[in-house]
Formats: structure tokens, sequence, C-alpha cells
């Protein structure tokens, strides 16, 4: 390396210094301009741009300029309208595409100025026809932006055709669109109020029915804001204030739906009270027609119900049957899911002594009874009515009113009621379907009658019954109980091929259990075999079944095959219980459980 001697590097060295301050001192300047130049940049581009709307690229939107009718020439304007003429009569023959084609090359020309209010509705109609949305909207955004103003007739129908055809969306653009200049007339504003509801935009909701309730209304058009008063759920005081107000020109849907909408606010007492008022009304002849109903009673006992207010529900179905009324499926309904025995009971107890003076109800009625009566646990009452039935010749063409009965008597372990039952079933002429027969097998098997469930299974399958994999099991659980084992690995072998459905491993253990039960391994074993066969792997419940079964009998020529699938916990159940040849080959196994475990 040559050495160069300082004399020779300070001229250089004092030059670049001097090149790279100047930069520095550049750019100090730029910065400082620019910073003093962008708030007047700012000002200006606001002044220039005040009224247009600016894009988030901060490129101003090019703005379409507007012609007047003025701009055109007298020729323009008689082409216009005889091209108007043409357009019409391509919509009249339904040619929408070349109607549409036309209306835009004299968009491009300026020329929609010019066109009549008829031909926008006959453009916006037919696009609603063949359901083009997309033109429907860009045809009233051109409206607005040549400043027409659509007439009454124009909004009526055309919101009109939206409704129908559930296009609320669309509704609600128009209104945006054009807001303070559509006409407050009361059919426009339902058609909007019902795109709100029925778009779930409650919020628009009180501002829609503000201008609806300016328009000339009727006493029935007031429905619409009791129909709004139940969707918004807080409404519960206007609704009860516009109900007084519009006495006696009330009618039964004004009274419901505002029964509904204290019910929705969980007014109950409210609602109670205006139930009395309705029916002082009636009472009074201070209303044109009867307003009180069974829905009526239902909807208040609904709000009850879901207050746990079970003895105002007593109360209530008091009142309802000294009303002239007759309480029904829903009444009932509402009345068990108050969850209260008590009043099960009470109803009961009503319920039989009127039925025991000879009333009568409906079949429906005496079914959501039972029903009632069963979830409420009271079962020896719903036996009672039953019997109720039978005395008054009641036909019990429903099969659930059996399943219903047969399935609380095999849980509370009365297998005897339960045979009644279904021979009581067959007298009417039914039929035991899929979920019965899961019924009847289990009342079987809870009486160790391994010979009377398969008769009823056999009968079932004769009477075209397409027993499911419940089924199976329950049959697989008779059979284990009562030692059948044999049977129960045949009909699991040939279940597929008779029934069209592939057992599960659940099946297969179901059998494995049962054969243990009458101690039968070898039948065991081969119940194992055969799933392995048939492509079903075995589970954690399969393989800890089946070595805590051959332990308990001492099969260890077949634990130690099992033993590399088993669980720790099952491993340690089977050393503790193993001679002592084995048990060397079974801790090296659990040794080697723990660490794959690990």
């Amino acid at each position: 390396m040559v050495l160069v001697s300082g004399s020779f590097l300070a001229p250089l060295l004092e030059v670049t210094f001097l090149q790279e301050l100047l930069v520095l001192v550049t750019f100090a300047f730029s910065f400082t301009l620019w910073r003093r130049l962008k708030p007047q940049k700012e000002a200006l581009k606001g002044v220039f741009s005040c009224g247009v709307p600016q894009p988030k690229d901060g490129f101003p939107a090019p703005q379409k300029v507007v012609k007047t009718q003025e701009d055109f020439s007298r020729e323009e304007q008689e082409h216009a309208k005889t091209t108007e003429k043409e357009m019409q009569n391509l919509f009249a023959n339904g040619e929408f595409t070349r109607a549409l084609n036309v209306y835009r090359r004299c968009e491009r020309n300026g020329w929609e100025v010019l066109f009549t209010e008829e031909l926008f509705t006959s453009l916006v109609q037919s696009g609603i026809r063949v359901s083009k949305l997309d033109v429907v909207e860009r045809t009233l955004r051109t409206m607005k932006r040549i400043k027409m103003k659509p007439s009454l007739e124009f909004w009526q129908l055309t919101l009109k055709m939206l409704s129908s055809r559930k296009h609320f969306a669309l509704c609600l653009v128009a209104y945006s669109i054009f807001e303070c200049q559509i006409p407050v007339d009361k059919v426009i504003y339902s058609c909007l109020i019902n795109a709100g509801l029925e778009s779930k935009q409650l919020k628009r909701i009180p501002d829609l029915l503000k201008k609806f309730s300016q328009a000339s209304l009727k006493a029935k058009d007031h429905i619409l804001h009791f129909r709004c008063y139940v969707q918004l759920g807080a409404c519960a005081h206007e609704a009860l204030q516009l109900f007084r107000s519009l006495a006696p020109e009330v009618t039964n849907l004004m009274l419901n739906l505002a029964l509904h909408a204290c019910v929705n606010q969980r007014e109950e007492e409210a609602a109670y009270a205006l139930l009395s008022e309705a029916k002082g009304m009636e009472e009074r002849h201070l209303v044109k027609e009867k307003i009180v109903d069974i829905v009526s009673y239902n909807t208040v006992l609904k709000g009850f119900s879901a207050a746990k207010r079970s003895d105002r529900c007593f109360d209530l179905l008091k009142d309802l049957m000294s009303h002239g009324l007759e309480p029904n499926e829903i009444s009932l309904a509402a009345l068990m899911e108050a969850g209260q025995n008590r009043v099960a009971s009470e109803i009961g107890e009503v319920l039989l002594r009127s039925v025991s003076m000879g009333s009568k109800l409906t079949p429906g009625l005496y079914k959501a009874f039972l029903h009632g009566l069963v979830r409420a646990n009271q079962i020896s009452q719903a036996l009672a009515l039953y019997e109720a039935m039978k005395e008054q010749k009641v036909a019990l063409t429903d099969i659930a009113v059996f399943s219903v009965l047969i399935k609380a008597l095999v849980d509370q372990r009365d297998s005897r009621k339960a045979f009644e039952l279904v021979e009581d079933l067959k007298a009417e002429g039914l039929q035991l379907d899929d979920l019965l027969l899961t019924h009847v097998l289990e009342a079987c098997r809870h009486e160790c009658n391994y010979q009377l469930g398969k008769k009823f299974y056999q009968d079932a399958l004769d009477s075209g019954v397409t027993p499911s994999e419940v089924t199976l099991v329950t049959l697989l659980k008779l059979f284990g109980r009562c030692g059948a084992s044999e049977e129960a690995f045949q009909t699991l072998k040939t279940w597929e091929s008779l029934h069209k459905r592939r057992p599960s491993v659940i099946h297969y253990t179901c059998l494995m259990q049962g054969c243990f039960r009458s101690k039968n391994y070898e039948l065991a074993w081969a119940s194992y075999q055969l799933m392995l066969e048939n492509g079903i792997q075995p589970d954690d419940t399969t393989i800890s079944t089946l070595i805590s079964g051959m332990v308990q009998g001492h099969q260890w020529d077949k634990v130690l095959p099992l033993a590399p699938l088993a669980s720790l916990a099952t491993l340690r159940l089977a050393a503790q219980k193993a001679p002592e040849q084995e048990i060397g080959q079974l801790k090296a196994l659990m040794k080697k459980a723990s660490h794959k475990g690990a």
C-alpha cells in the first residue's frame, strides 16, 4: 500500500465537506418552504372543491353537468319525444333490453332531462318486473340528479311493486335518495315501514312511523302502529295510549297486538289490566264487535308463564272459562311452562271434575292436557284423563297420545299398565312405530320378559316398521338381560343385510356386555372378531369392556392381544388380577403406555 501525505489529502477533504454542507442547507430550505406553503394549498383546495365530493385518493370526483331543456335545440327536443315514444312501445311489448339500450344512448347525450315522468315510470316498473334492481336504483338516482319530482302515483306504484316482490332493501334505498321529497301518504309510508320491519331496520321505524301518522288515517290504519310497537319491544305505554284513544273503533287485532307489546316489555300486569278493560268495553257495548278471544287470553298467559307467575296463570284460566271461551293447546302449554306442579295438579283436578260432569273437550285439547300433565309428572291424573276419554268414546287416532303415556309408564317401571296401553292402541287400529317399539322393548327389559319383547318386535317388523339404531341397542340390551346372547349375536350379524343399516361400535359393545353377563366369553370374543371383519374399529370403551370381561373370566390368552390397544388405567386393573406368568408382559405394556401418554 502506498502512503499518501497529509498535505495532499487536505484540499480534497475540504471540498467534500463543503459539498455535504450545501446538500444539508438545500434540504432544510426546501423543507421549510414546503411546510409554509402546505396550509395555503389546503385552503385553496377547500375553496375550489366546496360542495364537490372528494374520494379517498384525494382527486375530486368528476361531476356531470346537468343540462336543461333550454340547452337543446327544437330539433333535438322533437327527436327526444320521438325516441321516448319508441321506448314506450318497446316497454309495452316486453322488450326491456332494447329499450334500455336506447335510453343509455340518449343518456350519453344528456337527453334524460327531455324525458317525461311516464318514461321513467315505465323504466322503473319494467326493471322491477325483470328483477334488474341495479337499473331501478340508477334510474332513481338519475331522476334525483335532474331534479325531477316524482308524483304521488309514481311512488305508490313503485313501492307497492317493490314490496310485493319483497325487494325491501331497495324500498329503503329509494327513501334515502329522495326522503324529504316523498309525499306524505299512508300507502307510501306503509310500504316503507313494512320494508323496515321485514329487513330488521328497526332504527328507521320511529321516523317513518312519525311521517305515517301525519297522513290522513282511518282507525283500521293504526294497526301498523301496533305492529311496530310489537317489533320495537319498548313501546308498551304508546300501545296502551293509542288503543284507548281509538275506542270505540278498536278491533280484535289491535287488542292482541297491544297485549303482545306489553308482554314483550314484560308488563304482564298492564296486559292483564288492558284485557279486563277490553272485556268491560264488550259488556257495556262500547265497541262495535267482540274484541276479546282465546288469542287475547293466550298472549297474557304466555307473559305470566314466562315470569313463572303460576298463580296468575291459574286465575286467568278461570277467567277465560267464565268468559265463555274454551282453553286450547296453547293455553295449556303456557300453563304448564309456568313450572309449578301444584298448579298442574289443580288444573288436572278441575279438568277431571268438569269431564266427570259431562263436559266434552276436543281431541286436540285432550291431547294437550295429557302432554302437559305428563310433563308436570302428574302421571296418575294423566291416566285418569285417559280413562275418561275412553268412557266418553273420544277417538284416539293420534299415536303420540299413547307414546307419551307409555314412555311415562316405562320410566316409572309400571310395565303392566304400559302393556295394557299397547293393547288399547291395537284395538284402535293403530300400529307400533319405531319410537313406541323402543319404549315397549325397554319395558320388557325391565320385566326380563324375553318372549313378550320378541313378539312385539316381530309384530312391528311384520307391520312394516323399520327399526332404528336406538331400537337395536334396546333389543340387544333385552337379549343380554335375558341371557339370549346367541340370538343377539345372530341378530347383529344379519342386521345390515335385513335392514340396510350398518351397526356401529356401540352395538357391538352392547352385544359383548350381554355375553359377559351370561359368562359366554367365547361368544364375546367372536363378537369382537365379527366387528373387525365388518371394518368397525374398536374405541376405548370397547377395549375396556373386553379386557374387563376377559379378566373376570380369567381369559388371559385373549387379554394379552388386546393389551397394546388398552389405556393405562385398564392395564393397571388387569395387572391387579393377572397370574404371575402374565404380570411381566402387562407391566412392560404399562410402561410402554405410560411413555406414550407422556
